[in-house]
């Protein structure tokens, strides 16, 4: 299952890297710091990292200030008919802190089967931040503010990521207890 998983993750970042150099929310361009510039105050030093394979524990990371544990955090994917949409949900989730960021790229082609005929459209993918123990409350927001009946919000934890982000992650959407 893992490998399945890691399968769909490394093919979405293949499809999507080349349109992720350019189009980020917010006009940022690709060789600055996504969605925002966060400082760097967290000292990497003592930065370790323990890799397990997927019989094992999760992967946890820290630095001095900071402990990051695999899976703690993830990334949601959701399309839209359009950037207004996609701004407008967007803007929603970063206010109501369900998500740290949202990257929203334009022009991706979508092909997939619908009421029993394929269909084909143009459609904007957003890229979502936020903690794992948000996802519920982040796919119920966008099922109720998004304009197809069917809404696609799927997941992956994130296990592994550059410390001074996750820790600004955790920090812009602090997990539910």
């Amino acid at each position: 299952m893992l490998f399945l998983k890691n399968i769909l993750y490394t093919s979405y970042l293949f499809v999507l890297a080349p349109k992720l150099t350019s189009h980020i929310i917010g006009g940022v361009a690709a060789n600055h710091q996504a969605c925002t510039k966060i400082p760097v105050t967290a000292s990497l030093s003592t930065t370790s990292a323990v890799h397990t394979d997927e019989n094992s524990s999760p992967v946890e990371m820290t630095s001095n200030d900071f402990n990051y544990k695999s899976g703690t955090s993830s990334v949601a994917f959701v399309t839209t008919p359009d950037d207004k949409i996609a701004k407008k949900l967007a803007h929603g989730l970063v206010e109501r802190k369900l998500a740290a960021c949202v990257n929203i790229i334009p022009n991706i082609q979508s092909v997939y089967m619908w009421e029993g005929k394929v269909n084909e459209d143009n459609e904007y993918l957003m890229i979502i931040k936020t903690q794992t123990s948000h996802i519920e409350e982040l796919t119920k927001w966008v099922r109720d503010n998004h304009p197809y009946s069917v809404a696609e919000v799927i997941t992956l934890p994130i296990e592994q990521g550059n410390l001074p982000y996750m820790k600004w992650l955790a920090e812009s959407v602090p997990e539910k207890k």
